[in-house]
């Protein structure tokens, strides 16, 4: 996201029928949802917010549902506010439907809907915003400052929509430039849903995604021509599958409760959510494995330990021997003996406070030392 003027944009154009990057379409019947698409950048020669809110407002009833599907990128951070702040005035009328990628200033768009809605092959992407300055160092102090300022408007937006995050994880999470898996964005609150898998159409790597610093290989890759597959053998009905969703969820929450937002998507992974069980010993582990390492005064080597998935026995033996490399002397979780030989403080002297009220000089007392 770019914050200062004049701004400087990865894409340029549009379509040779003239049409800008999104669509609009009128439902033909009462009571059908009124469909908007955007699937390019925001702000510039992509969507803008002028733009958008106009067409919006000509085609809006007052009364029909709005659904707003998202694919892109990101773009610029004030069309990405002014188009968030018109879909939270429709208030429980819109829907935001992430079909692709909700980065940057897309993932802004979508908190200002009432519901998001994403598949489950789906991402959202929250971080910094960025730009380009010049000039001396006074001109850039002050695009900072101004970077700092639109930090706290993105901080106002995601808590809008999410208001039982902490704040200062939220801000770790941007300094991160964190992409969230669907369960993970449910977990935080980012989003309300989880629908079924949308099919994703290749695309070319588009500059602005190329500047991230921590695009995910499977957004590389999405350009490359999908592989022609032969279509599966029918499979038998099968039980109704647990709460995945739920699951992933409290996983999650695990994760961030103990300081290792990052773990989430990777022990979801390795847990596969198999069943309730599954999960609910992998968030004893995390547990577990964090007292451990905050009893031993080494809570930075939990990420390591829970990323390669060590229990507490393991980890209990590993921090033992680093203890006793370091030579801590002997380790004793009972409280501290009183020294006999310590001097006891001496008991209060009522005759002599009684003096000193009075003005008087202090009463000898021989039990005093």
């Amino acid at each position: 996201m770019r914050a200062n003027v004049p701004r400087i944009y990865a894409k340029a154009g549009t379509d040779e029928s003239g049409r800008p990057w999104y669509n609009m379409a009128k439902p033909e019947t009462a009571g059908q949802a009124i469909e908007v698409m955007i699937y390019d950048d925001i702000g510039g020669w992509g969507l803008r917010a002028a733009d958008f809110i106009r067409e919006l407002k000509a085609l809006d009833d007052g009364k029909s549902a709005i659904t707003v599907a998202i694919d892109s990128d990101g773009g610029d951070v004030f069309d990405g506010f002014a188009i968030s702040n018109a879909l939270a005035r429709l208030g429980d009328r819109c829907t935001v439907r992430i079909d692709g990628l909700a980065a940057s200033a897309a993932s802004v768009i979508a908190c200002g809907a009432h519901r998001v809605v994403m598949a489950e092959n789906t991402m959202m992407m929250i971080h910094n915003p960025w730009t380009w300055a010049s000039g001396d160092a006074e001109e850039l102090r002050k695009t900072a400052d101004v970077l700092d300022k639109v930090t706290g408007g993105l901080l106002a937006t995601y808590r809008a929509k999410a208001p039982k995050m902490d704040a200062a994880t939220l801000k770790t999470m941007l300094d991160a430039e964190t992409w969230l898996s669907p369960y993970e964005a449910v977990a935080l609150g980012l989003a309300d849903e989880i629908s079924g898998t949308v099919q994703a159409k290749a695309r070319a790597l588009s500059p602005i995604l190329a500047k991230y610093r921590k695009l995910p290989q499977a957004l590389v890759e999405k350009d490359k021509p999908a592989e022609t597959k032969a279509d599966p053998a029918p499979q038998p009905p099968q039980e109704p599958a647990h709460n995945v969703a739920a699951l992933a969820a409290r996983l999650t929450q695990a994760c961030i409760q103990a300081g290792h937002p990052q773990l989430a998507e990777k022990l979801i992974v390795s847990t596969a959510l198999k069943d309730e069980a599954t999960v609910a010993a992998e968030v004893s582990r995390i547990e577990a494995v964090s007292v451990l390492c905050q009893t031993a005064k080494l809570p930075e080597l939990a990420g390591d330990y829970l990323a390669v998935g060590l229990g507490a026995d393991a980890v209990r033996a590993r921090l033992f021997d680093k203890l006793i490399a370091a030579d801590v002397g002997e380790i004793d979780n009972c409280e501290p003996v009183p020294d006999a030989t310590q001097t006891l403080a001496r008991s209060p002297n009522s005759t002599e406070i009684y003096a000193a009220r009075k003005g008087k000089p202090k009463a000898t007392n021989q039990g005093s030392k």
